[in-house]
């Protein structure tokens, strides 16, 4: 038995040291085999020998930690500056998590998929009574219902049953809408339905609703206009109406005889702004007039100005700025940004953010504590009326009453109360729900904020990517504090450097040469002739030619930023050449010709000595470092690694 025993001890004892194998050591500090090869594998090189790979890397490795534990012991994770940084990242990275969880990509698919048609949209709308009687308006719309599912016509019963007056007016008639239209939940119903068919009855803040799909067109798109709108409310007479209908009328023939659209935005313009861009508003598909958009949508060329045409806010005419069609390919990155933009604002994702809350009400290890409500409440009551102080006690409830609790925080009453008195936008202003629906909504508010907060905890990937930020910010922090910033301002140091390497930095095979580059081939025809006729004129070529620069420096041959042969002689200029991208053009002017090596000057050389004196600062500080916290390689566990 004792034999057995002491089998099953080194069994145990062996499984531990293969899942702990310490590779390397630091000081007292130990990196397991594990996490080296975590770290290696992420990016491994794949090219020649393992073998050299993995010790290229671990002497890498090797120097990455002992920089980052001087950058501790140094206290720069304590840095104001990083600190801001890297809680602005964790915010960033906890919202991109959070929206994957909401399956942001499903939301986007399906919006791209609803932004390729327009859905003409019919309605049934049966109001409220004005003291909120659902009951009788049940009634009427239950009636509207089972006529239509009897076939009757849906602008005859829209018209019978709907007890609004605009819905009437236009037989339940609400035009052309496309994705981000209306609000999400009728969406939903809108484009689940097939052309012809009408929804199930939906309930809303205002009344019951049957929608109808009456028809569909190709989305239209979207335009940029530009607006002057000569405006007649309800209150103008006669008179003053046909007064702002002959200003449009004047103001048309002056943009007809040559007057430019945008003189006329700070007398006539609709919302001006003295910057441009603010001038332009962006239409699409229901979200104006029915009238309105008739006539954006009738421009077809930018530049394009309509007549006069009046709608319900008066004459109007408007300059097309930009068309911006639907496009069918969902990798398109315009309409992905725009398609992500408005899906982040318009409610959808947050809906869908919400629903994750009770999930999270489990595995952030909510527990609602027990304590007598009514007393709460009435505690609540009086805080809410002394804003000055909390009251100390009121039967067994106090402001430290813990109220609720995740796995590293509790909230108390006095928290309770501090939510209270501090309310966030509210989805209506008239509502004043009771204490309960605040409570509930308050522990999901808690919950929503706790799972940000220690979202390392939930999510490894997340806290993987937070700690390679940190890691790298502490990186630069150190690098920047010992090897940088401090070659960069040692200007003895790197005299220094230079005097006692003098010999290394010679000039190669050179010339003096302009350098121009072009955004396109004819552009950088014209600049090479230009300066083939007057080379000395090249700095007048950015004021001549739009995006055209020009640099005259000295430079080795093989650091010429062209393939051609450049000959070593003064006046000898290269033919436009494309860049590998195809999106730039450049030629050489050579000025004079250098065959021979020569000795580069302090001031010459100084961007390579910078870099060659950082190297030897960093070499420096390293060996340094590992007199402070000697490093041990076990070669056994190394070999393991290899061999793996």
């Amino acid at each position: 038995m004792k034999i057995k025993l002491l089998c099953l001890f080194a069994l145990l004892a062996s499984v531990n040291i293969i899942h702990a194998q310490t590779l390397f050591t630091y000081g007292t500090h130990a990196v397991s085999k594990d996490e080296f090869l975590y770290a290696y594998n992420k990016n491994p090189d794949t090219t020649g020998s393992r073998e050299e790979k993995l010790k290229q890397y671990l002497d890498l490795y090797v120097n990455f930690r002992l920089k980052l534990q001087a950058a501790y012991d140094e206290k720069a994770d304590k840095d104001e500056n990083i600190k801001t940084e890297t809680e602005n990242f964790k915010k960033q990275l906890t919202e991109n998590f959070i929206n994957k969880q909401a399956d942001i990509n499903h939301l986007m698919h399906e919006a791209f998929l609803r932004s390729q048609k327009d859905i003409l949209v019919s309605q049934v709308f049966v109001k409220f009574s004005t003291d909120n009687d659902t009951a009788e308006a049940h009634t009427e719309i239950l009636k509207a219902f089972n006529e239509l599912k009897a076939g009757k016509n849906f602008e005859d019963i829209s018209l019978q049953y709907s007890n609004d007056s605009v819905v009437k007016s236009v037989k339940g008639n609400i035009g052309y809408v496309t994705v981000f239209t209306l609000p999400y939940t009728i969406e939903n119903i809108i484009y689940s339905l097939e052309p012809g068919s009408f929804s199930e009855i939906y309930k809303s803040k205002l009344g019951y609703h049957i929608f109808k799909n009456a028809g569909e067109r190709p989305a239209l798109g979207r335009k940029k206009i530009e607006q002057l709108i000569f405006s007649t409310p309800p209150f103008y007479t006669n008179d003053q109406v046909n007064a702002s209908a002959q200003t449009a009328d004047s103001v048309y023939k002056l943009l007809q005889s040559g007057t430019s659209f945008e003189s006329l935005l700070p007398s006539y313009g609709y919302n001006y702004n003295e910057f441009p861009e603010g001038n332009v508003m962006e239409v699409k598909v229901g979200d104006y007039s029915e009238d309105f958009e008739r006539e954006v949508f009738s421009l077809k060329i930018a530049g394009d100005i309509s007549k006069p045409f009046k709608t319900g806010y008066g004459y109007n005419i408007i300059k097309l700025i930009e068309n911006l069609p639907v496009s069918n390919d969902e990798n398109d990155i315009n309409l992905a940004t725009w398609l992500q933009s408005q899906i982040q604002s318009d409610g959808r994702l947050d809906a869908m953010k919400n629903k994750l809350v009770e999930n999270w009400l489990r595995v952030t290890g909510f527990k609602e504590n027990a304590y007598n409500r009514a007393d709460l409440w009435a505690y609540t009551d009086s805080a809410m009326e002394n804003t000055n102080s909390l009251p100390a006690l009121f039967k067994e409830i106090k402001p430290e009453t813990v109220l609720f609790q995740f796995t590293k925080k509790k909230y108390t009453v006095k928290d309770w109360i501090g939510y209270l008195s501090n309310p966030g936008p509210s989805s209506d202003a008239d509502e004043h729900p009771g204490y309960e629906k605040q409570m509930h909504d308050y522990i999901r508010v808690a919950c929503s904020n706790y799972y940000r907060e220690h979202l390392n905890d939930f999510d490894s990937d997340a806290a993987e990517q937070l700690k390679e930020f940190n890691d790298a910010n502490l990186i630069f922090y150190v690098m920047d504090k010992h090897v940088w910033s401090k070659a960069s301002e040692d200007s003895a140091g790197l005299k220094r450097y230079y005097d006692a390497h003098k010999t290394t930095y010679q000039w190669k095979e050179s010339v003096s040469a302009l350098v121009v580059t072009a955004p396109d081939k004819s552009t950088a025809d014209l600049a090479s002739a230009r300066i083939k006729a007057d080379a000395s004129a090249w700095r007048s070529l950015a004021d001549t030619f739009n995006k055209v620069y020009a640099d005259s420096n000295r430079y080795e041959i093989d650091q010429l930023p062209v393939k051609q042969q450049v000959q070593l002689q003064k006046g000898f200029q290269t033919s436009p050449e494309a860049n590998d991208a195809g999106d730039s053009y450049t030629f050489i002017y050579v000025i004079q010709g250098y065959p021979q090596s020569e000795q580069k000057s302090f001031e010459e050389a100084k961007g390579a000595v910078i870099n060659d004196y950082q190297q030897e600062l960093e070499q420096n500080w390293i060996a340094g470092l590992k007199k402070l916290y000697p490093v041990k390689i076990d070669h056994a566990v190394l070999k393991r690694c290899i061999e793996n």
